[in-house]
């Protein structure tokens, strides 16, 4: 039969015959160290006195023995007997350790082999049988005599040991992996695609940190699956008005040559071609790998860009603090403020849009300002999804394509940078990137 193959059972079995190796060592070493050096000790001195015993009542005047032998057994718990205690005296078939070291000491005291015996079929006493002064004594010791019973204390707590050892480990082991096995549950249904479920985020805190780590991936994951459902409908939609009026103009071209059907075809082309350029825009931010940063003036940075569209004849205003050197990505960053300041000329009805840099040593803060009609307070959130358009029509004219804001928070995410935006008390939009060092 094969041992399971999980972490409950190998991590059990492993820290179970651990312990219980640690068991078998240190019941060794007490054993051997300390109960053996006793019990011989204690068999020794019992057999000096069972001896001196016998001596003293050989010596004594025949009217003392009686009272001699009851303060044997009074005191001492020793039996002292002239006399066979039974008809039949056997050889005792089993010796524990101390009876063992008994034999051993009673014989070293006489100078020959004792034997310890039991009388008929009292398994209480214990008989030593030996010559002393002419005269053959028997001398019994109580089973009980000496009250600890080493070989059974130590199989007692051996097994006590080994009950509470392995109930310990099977409660510490599943504490553990109950959390893994959940997490792996939740991986499974993660890679089958099915509905996140959030996993208990309790237990040690590196199980806890892990849990939050998996929540906080798969609803990121979630996100992404969002996105990319929002991103193919929004396509399809968006897709499906310049076809259409294509294929109206195709139906009105037969026979005969319009410039301006011509021209509006262009336009809708065009459209598509535009839309078609930023969702795959989009798509390669969001598969692209870690982008390395370099320092950076982005007082100068900032000025080029500006220049930019001061020569397109668009009102922008620089204020800058000066100097802010600052690890960044140039390419990044110019995609990100092009994006946000594309979209405030687009809102702000032909008025100045302000391109602000608040520069410290650990955070860096550039705002475009723009002053045309800010965004609903409850649709700020939404606006930052891929093909969210403030207008319901989805009309190029008047809404864009819904791409814009969508890709500035994936270039953000991508670089570990925030965006916020934010109502302006005079009216209008501030659009933050916040880039941490």
């Amino acid at each position: 039969m094969r041992f399971p193959n999980t972490l409950f059972a190998r991590t059990s079995l492993t820290i179970t015959s651990a312990l219980l190796l640690f068991m078998l060592f240190t019941g060794f070493v007490i054993f051997n160290y300390i109960l053996m050096p006793v019990g011989k000790q204690g068999a020794t001195d019992l057999a000096a006195l069972m001896v001196l015993s016998a001596k003293t009542w050989v010596e004594l005047p025949p009217a003392a023995r009686e009272d001699f032998q009851q303060e044997l057994r009074t005191s001492h718990d020793l039996r002292l007997e002239p006399t066979p205690p039974a008809a039949t005296i056997k050889p005792l078939v089993l010796h524990s350790p101390y009876l063992l070291f008994l034999e051993e000491a009673l014989s070293a005291h006489l100078g020959h082999p004792v034997h310890i015996q039991q009388a008929g079929d009292d398994p209480d006493w214990h008989w030593a049988i030996f010559p002393v002064a002419g005269k053959t004594l028997y001398l019994g010791v109580r089973h009980g005599h000496v009250g600890a019973a080493p070989p059974r204390a130590a199989l007692i707590i051996l097994l006590g040991a080994s009950l509470f050892i392995l109930l310990t480990t099977l409660l510490v082991v599943r504490r553990i992996t109950n959390p893994l096995e959940a997490l792996s549950q939740g991986v499974k249904r993660l890679g089958s695609g099915g509905h996140h479920q959030p996993l208990s985020e309790n237990g040690p805190t590196e199980l806890a940190n892990l849990a939050r780590k998996f929540n906080q991936l798969s609803n990121e994951v979630q996100q992404l699956l969002d996105n990319r459902t929002t991103l193919l409908g929004g396509i399809s939609h968006d897709l499906r008005t310049p076809l259409a009026r294509l294929r109206i103009a195709v139906e009105l071209l037969q026979g005969k040559e319009d410039a301006a059907l011509l021209q509006n075809m262009r336009q809708d082309l065009e459209e598509m071609d535009t839309l078609i350029t930023r969702t795959l825009e989009l798509a390669r931010m969001m598969q692209e790998d870690e982008i390395p940063t370099q320092a950076v003036d982005l007082e100068d940075f900032l000025h080029t860009l500006g220049a930019s569209y001061a020569q397109e004849g668009k009102a922008l205003e620089l204020q800058l603090e000066a100097p802010c050197v600052f690890p960044v990505n140039q390419l990044i960053l110019r995609r990100i403020l092009n994006n946000l300041l594309d979209n405030a000329f687009h809102y702000a009805g032909g008025h100045k849009v302000v391109l602000r840099l608040q520069c410290s040593r650990n955070l860096v803060r550039i705002c475009v300002l723009d002053q045309g009609s800010g965004i609903p307070q409850e649709q700020i959130g939404k606006v930052l999804q891929p093909f969210y358009r403030l207008d319901p029509s989805r009309n190029r004219s008047t809404g864009g394509s819904g791409l814009g804001l969508a890709i500035v928070q994936q270039l953000a995410q991508l670089q570990g940078w925030a965006v916020t935006l934010e109502n302006r008390p005079s009216g209008g939009l501030s659009a933050c990137i916040e880039i941490p060092g």
